[in-house]
Protein backbone atom coordinates (compact mmCIF):
# COMPACT_ATOMS: atom_id res chain seq x y z
CA UNK A 1 0.00 0.00 0.00
CA UNK A 2 2.93 2.34 0.64
CA UNK A 3 3.78 2.11 -3.07
CA UNK A 4 0.31 3.25 -4.15
CA UNK A 5 -0.09 6.67 -5.71
CA UNK A 6 -2.34 9.23 -3.99
CA UNK A 7 -5.00 8.61 -6.67
CA UNK A 8 -4.86 4.85 -6.03
CA UNK A 9 -5.18 5.39 -2.28
CA UNK A 10 -8.23 7.61 -2.80
CA UNK A 11 -9.76 5.00 -5.10
CA UNK A 12 -9.16 2.29 -2.47
CA UNK A 13 -10.78 4.46 0.19
CA UNK A 14 -13.82 4.96 -2.07
CA UNK A 15 -14.01 1.18 -2.67
CA UNK A 16 -13.90 0.42 1.06
CA UNK A 17 -16.18 3.22 2.30
CA UNK A 18 -18.37 4.04 -0.69
CA UNK A 19 -17.54 7.74 -0.47
CA UNK A 20 -14.58 10.05 -1.18
CA UNK A 21 -11.74 10.27 1.31
CA UNK A 22 -11.89 13.28 3.63
CA UNK A 23 -9.87 16.14 2.10
CA UNK A 24 -7.86 16.60 5.30
CA UNK A 25 -6.39 13.09 5.00
CA UNK A 26 -2.82 13.32 3.74
CA UNK A 27 -1.01 10.36 2.20
CA UNK A 28 0.30 8.90 5.47
CA UNK A 29 -2.97 9.19 7.36
CA UNK A 30 -4.92 7.83 4.40
CA UNK A 31 -2.60 4.80 4.25
CA UNK A 32 -3.09 4.09 7.98
CA UNK A 33 -6.86 4.58 7.76
CA UNK A 34 -7.13 2.17 4.83
CA UNK A 35 -4.98 -0.38 6.67
CA UNK A 36 -7.18 -0.03 9.75
CA UNK A 37 -10.35 -0.59 7.72
CA UNK A 38 -8.84 -3.66 6.05
CA UNK A 39 -7.83 -5.11 9.44
CA UNK A 40 -11.27 -4.38 10.86
CA UNK A 41 -12.94 -6.20 7.94
CA UNK A 42 -10.54 -9.16 8.26
CA UNK A 43 -11.19 -9.47 12.01
CA UNK A 44 -14.97 -9.29 11.64
CA UNK A 45 -15.48 -5.75 12.94
CA UNK A 46 -15.60 -4.40 16.48
CA UNK A 47 -16.63 -6.55 19.44
CA UNK A 48 -19.95 -6.10 21.22
CA UNK A 49 -18.30 -4.68 24.36
CA UNK A 50 -16.55 -1.94 22.37
CA UNK A 51 -19.71 -1.07 20.44
CA UNK A 52 -21.66 -0.88 23.72
CA UNK A 53 -19.00 1.43 25.24
CA UNK A 54 -19.04 3.67 22.16
CA UNK A 55 -22.83 3.91 22.44
CA UNK A 56 -22.54 4.87 26.13
CA UNK A 57 -20.02 7.60 25.39
CA UNK A 58 -21.95 9.12 22.50
CA UNK A 59 -25.53 8.90 23.78
CA UNK A 60 -27.38 11.48 25.78
CA UNK A 61 -31.08 11.97 25.19
CA UNK A 62 -30.58 10.62 21.66
CA UNK A 63 -27.96 13.23 20.75
CA UNK A 64 -24.69 11.83 19.45
CA UNK A 65 -21.40 13.21 20.68
CA UNK A 66 -22.48 14.04 24.19
CA UNK A 67 -21.58 12.21 27.36
CA UNK A 68 -24.22 10.46 29.37
CA UNK A 69 -25.64 12.54 32.20
CA UNK A 70 -24.20 12.05 35.65
CA UNK A 71 -26.93 11.45 38.17
CA UNK A 72 -26.78 12.70 41.73
CA UNK A 73 -28.59 10.83 44.49
CA UNK A 74 -31.83 12.19 45.93
CA UNK A 75 -31.17 14.06 49.16
CA UNK A 76 -27.86 15.52 47.95
CA UNK A 77 -27.42 19.25 48.61
CA UNK A 78 -25.63 21.35 46.02
CA UNK A 79 -24.36 24.80 46.88
CA UNK A 80 -22.90 27.62 44.79
CA UNK A 81 -21.98 31.16 45.69
CA UNK A 82 -22.83 33.57 42.89
CA UNK A 83 -22.15 37.31 43.20
CA UNK A 84 -21.81 37.00 46.99
CA UNK A 85 -25.08 35.10 47.46
CA UNK A 86 -25.23 31.41 48.41
CA UNK A 87 -27.61 29.31 46.31
CA UNK A 88 -28.57 25.85 47.58
CA UNK A 89 -30.32 23.09 45.63
CA UNK A 90 -31.73 19.81 46.92
CA UNK A 91 -31.65 16.83 44.57
CA UNK A 92 -35.03 15.10 44.49
CA UNK A 93 -36.06 11.91 42.73
CA UNK A 94 -36.15 13.05 39.07
CA UNK A 95 -36.16 16.78 39.88
CA UNK A 96 -34.40 19.54 41.84
CA UNK A 97 -35.67 21.99 44.44
CA UNK A 98 -34.43 25.56 44.60
CA UNK A 99 -36.02 28.10 46.96
CA UNK A 100 -39.16 26.01 47.40
CA UNK A 101 -39.78 25.50 43.68
CA UNK A 102 -39.24 22.31 41.65
CA UNK A 103 -37.13 22.34 38.50
CA UNK A 104 -36.63 19.58 35.94
CA UNK A 105 -32.93 20.35 35.47
CA UNK A 106 -29.95 22.00 37.10
CA UNK A 107 -29.52 24.06 33.94
CA UNK A 108 -32.93 25.66 34.50
CA UNK A 109 -31.82 26.64 38.01
CA UNK A 110 -28.49 27.99 36.76
CA UNK A 111 -30.37 30.05 34.16
CA UNK A 112 -32.70 31.36 36.91
CA UNK A 113 -29.71 32.41 39.04
CA UNK A 114 -27.47 33.87 36.35
CA UNK A 115 -29.88 34.94 33.62
CA UNK A 116 -27.62 33.15 31.12
CA UNK A 117 -27.56 29.72 29.50
CA UNK A 118 -25.17 27.92 31.85
CA UNK A 119 -24.78 24.16 32.02
CA UNK A 120 -26.31 23.31 35.38
CA UNK A 121 -23.86 20.51 36.26
CA UNK A 122 -20.98 22.79 35.33
CA UNK A 123 -22.40 25.74 37.26
CA UNK A 124 -22.70 23.61 40.42
CA UNK A 125 -19.25 22.07 39.93
CA UNK A 126 -20.34 18.52 39.11
CA UNK A 127 -18.05 18.36 36.07
CA UNK A 128 -15.00 19.57 37.99
CA UNK A 129 -11.81 17.60 37.45
CA UNK A 130 -11.03 18.30 41.14
CA UNK A 131 -13.78 15.87 42.20
CA UNK A 132 -11.77 12.90 40.94
CA UNK A 133 -8.54 14.17 42.56
CA UNK A 134 -10.28 14.46 45.91
CA UNK A 135 -11.76 10.98 45.69
CA UNK A 136 -15.28 12.38 45.44
CA UNK A 137 -17.73 11.28 42.78
CA UNK A 138 -20.21 13.64 41.19
CA UNK A 139 -23.06 11.20 41.66
CA UNK A 140 -23.11 10.96 45.41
Amino acid sequence: MALMSPAQKKAEWRRLHGKPAPPAFGGGLLTRAIAHTMQEHAAGGHGKALLRRIAELTAKDGKAGRKSRKVTRPGTWLSRTWHGEVHQVIVLDGAFEYRGKRYASLSAIARQITGAGWSGPRFFGLNSSRLGKLGVSADG
